[in-house]
């Protein structure tokens, strides 16, 4: 009669058991089933480390940014220094540039007043030259002025041209002539002729009187024959270390 109790009792609890499942041989627990959802299932990430990345994130943007900025900041200000040196340079440029064109401008005016009184200066240097030959010419007639290398044609009786040169230095400084002589008439001549030399006030310097051992080509006779033509060469004493400036030739 006790069996028949406790049958309905085990048979209770193996039914409550029997609705977890089957049971597992040798340990009275349900056996779990198998999980009918296909999708395998996704960890979320952990919410502190997205939170720490943002912040690195942000940290690093805003910090890239400031450098920037200071760049920026230092290239404009080197930009601005280099802008207000070249302003600078291109005034005191334009200064100068100024002052320059002042001076040229003053130094051009002083240059052609100078030039203007030294042509009045010239001409009246000229004028009182042409007065004072004026007064040797009246003095003393014949004079010419005295050039050097160079041939001046006289044509005075039988005296055709002269030619002066100066040689030496100082004190020893001598000049030197080369003059011809020409006789066009028919008959023999004996010209007697001086060579008178004087300085600028009309003083007399030097004088030199021509004979046949002047001549260049050796003579035996004194006299100039009819058609020949005679150079003489000499040397003119100087009485005198003044500059000579004129000369005459007198022809007798």
């Amino acid at each position: 009669m006790q069996q028949s109790i406790e049958t309905p009792m085990n048979d209770h609890r193996n039914n409550e058991g029997n609705r977890g499942g089957p049971v597992e041989p040798g340990t009275g627990s349900a056996l779990s089933e198998p999980s009918s959802d296909p999708r395998p299932r996704q960890l979320a990430p952990p919410i502190a480390t997205r939170s720490a990345y943002r912040r690195h994130s942000s940290s690093g943007h805003s910090g890239s940014s400031r450098q920037k900025i200071k760049h920026l900041k230092l290239l404009a200000t080197v930009l601005l220094a280099l802008l207000v040196t070249v302003a600078v340079a291109a005034s005191m440029l334009l200064f100068q540039v100024q002052r320059f064109r002042g001076d040229a401008e003053h130094f051009a005016t002083e240059i052609a007043q100078r030039d203007n009184e030294l042509a009045k200066a010239r001409e009246k240097i000229t004028q009182m030259s042409n007065d004072m030959r004026a007064l040797l010419s009246n003095r003393i007639p014949g004079i010419t002025e005295l050039v050097t290398s160079r041939q001046v044609e006289l044509n005075d009786k039988y005296f055709r041209n002269i030619t002066f040169v100066r040689s030496g230095v100082g004190a020893s400084q001598t000049i030197e002539f080369s003059a011809v002589l020409e006789n066009q008439t028919p008959d023999p001549v004996l010209p007697q002729v001086d060579i008178v030399l004087f300085d600028e006030l009309g003083l007399q310097t030097g004088a030199a009187r021509l004979d046949k051992s002047q001549t260049v080509t050796p003579v035996t006779m004194s006299e100039l024959q009819p058609g020949e033509t005679r150079t003489y060469s000499g040397r003119i004493t100087l009485q005198r270390q003044t500059p000579s400036k004129y000369f005459v030739v007198d022809v007798n």
